[in-house]
């Protein structure tokens, strides 16, 4: 047993150094994810046809000098406990590729049930292609996250000025994305703020239905709670959204994430 689980050790953390290591010194951008859902097809209930194929741009992430937070832990655990408790949960997640795209480290909101992360969605009927049903597909894409038994709640508010995340539609990207989302952290890879901002229309034409927003959203919230694409069409964190719901990968993922704290698996 043992054995087994030094060489999944070795596979989950050295892949992730090796790869992730060699985006050192990025510490500002943006997470710029496609998401292209569309209607699900009669062969598969949970399958969501592509509008049409898109090109991904590596995420990223702002660092910023963050004020001190209650919610917020001023202590972590050892880079080598982590990457053993990475290696024990590892099976049935894509934990792998997201240390590869940041930097070997785990980036995640702290608990926030006690006191939820404030949400505040504008309104869409301001833009061209807007549904009065976006509103409800958004805060359905939130909730769906929360299902998943991780210790993060939302509360959706009216004031923008008090908010930890914003959420903006627009009638369509330049570069041909449908969802794109920034988020912020600190010196301890802690989660302070983020942005999500959602196209209306499809980039080859056509507007975004509430399904395919519910869809879309759900895979920008992913990014905002730390996670990063996967490999695998099947999951909603997939560079290109095939499917309307969460995978199975896709909860045990979030699930491994915020089983432990934010910090770098390197030494």
């Amino acid at each position: 047993m043992k054995v087994a689980e030094s060489l999944l050790l070795a596979c989950v953390v050295g892949l992730a150094c090796f790869i992730g290591g060699q985006t050192l010194g990025v510490r500002r951008g943006v997470i710029l994810s496609v998401s292209a859902g569309a209607i699900a097809t009669a062969s598969s209930p949970n399958a969501v046809a592509t509008m049409e194929s898109f090109g991904t741009t590596r995420p990223e992430v702002r660092r910023v000098a963050a004020a001190p937070d209650a919610n917020r832990p001023t202590r972590s655990i050892s880079a080598r406990d982590l990457r053993q408790r990475i290696a024990r949960g590892a099976a049935g997640t894509y934990i792998a590729e997201l240390l590869v795209e940041r930097d070997s480290a785990i980036t995640r909101w702290p608990n926030r049930v006690s006191h939820p992360l404030r949400i505040w969605i504008a309104a869409p009927e301001r833009v061209r292609g807007s549904n009065a049903d976006f509103t409800t597909s958004v805060r359905d894409a939130f909730q769906a996250w929360v299902a998943v038994g991780i210790p993060i709640r939302f509360d959706f508010i009216a004031d923008s000025a008090t908010a930890d995340v914003h959420v903006r539609f627009i009638e369509r990207f330049p570069n041909g994305i449908s969802g794109k989302t920034v988020w912020s952290r600190d010196v301890s890879w802690w989660l302070v703020s983020g942005e999500i901002e959602l196209a209306l229309s499809h980039p080859g034409g056509g507007n975004v239905t509430a399904p395919q927003m519910r869809a879309i959203a759900m895979h920008e919230v992913g990014h905002l709670l730390g996670l990063d694409h996967s490999r695998t069409a099947d999951d909603i964190m997939a560079a290109h959204v095939h499917v309307r719901e969460l995978s199975d990968a896709d909860r045990a993922t979030a699930r491994l994430l915020y089983s432990m704290p934010a910090g770098t698996t390197k030494e």
